[in-house]
């Protein structure tokens, strides 16, 4: 049995990495900030279980303490922050996107297969799925930087942002088996405090000149 054990962490790790593309894809397909957030709760969970599974196979209860602080801080904390803010907002609405969302959609395909074409090139020696990792890795960055320039909304940036951590992070416990305690600890810690900045920034440009808009922010350029 235990000569199983690596094949079945494989697969569920895999099926994780489908997990964190399709919340990538749900946040591509979001209308409501609502939306974003949960798709980042749930992306969130799958990078916690990504950082267990590898936990348990490599024995390190380091990552498994990582995992559980990435419950704590990005699935409670992280969204628990940005709902509020979302509610200060009032937003009810559509956010605003620069394109439409069956473009979107195309242009996050393309962006998976870019990543997938691109990674094999760059595989990791020793890793669980050599260039999987990898690839997942890469295509939730370039998401998310497609989320921050295709959208609007400066909470749906947050998002993207946030996406482009995840899929770092994701990357890095995976691929390395991940980082030195304290360093995944500073980590997570610099994205709760920037989590909160920007919130109480985003809070205050609102209450100021009432929108959070960046097409609008834009035009108050002097």
């Amino acid at each position: 049995m235990p000569g199983y054990v690596p094949t079945i962490a494989s697969q569920l790790l895999q099926a994780l990495g489908v997990v964190l593309i399709l919340t990538a894809f749900w946040m591509l397909a979001a209308r409501r900030l609502t939306d974003y957030l949960q798709a980042y709760a749930v992306q969130s969970i799958g990078v916690a279980l990504v950082a267990a599974v590898v936990g348990v196979l490599a024995g390190s209860l380091e990552l498994l303490a990582v995992a559980g602080l990435t419950v704590l801080v990005k699935v409670l904390a992280i969204t628990g922050i940005l709902s509020g803010v979302a509610r200060r907002l009032s937003v009810q609405r559509d956010v605003r996107t620069a394109l439409n969302l069956p473009t979107s959609l195309l242009i996050g395909v393309a962006l998976v297969v870019l990543a997938f074409l691109v990674s094999p090139s760059v595989v990791a020696p020793s890793t669980f799925l050599d260039e999987l990792p990898l690839a997942i890795s890469l295509a939730l960055v370039l998401i998310g930087l497609f989320l921050i320039s295709s959208r609007r909304h400066v909470l749906a940036q947050v998002v993207g942002l946030l996406t482009i951590e995840n899929g770092l992070f994701s990357g890095a416990v995976a691929i390395a088996d991940g980082m030195p305690f304290i360093v995944e600890l500073g980590i997570l810690f610099d994205v709760l405090v920037a989590v909160i900045v920007l919130g109480l920034l985003v809070t205050m440009i609102h209450r100021h000149i009432v929108t959070a808009d960046t097409a609008e922010l834009r035009r108050l350029r002097g």
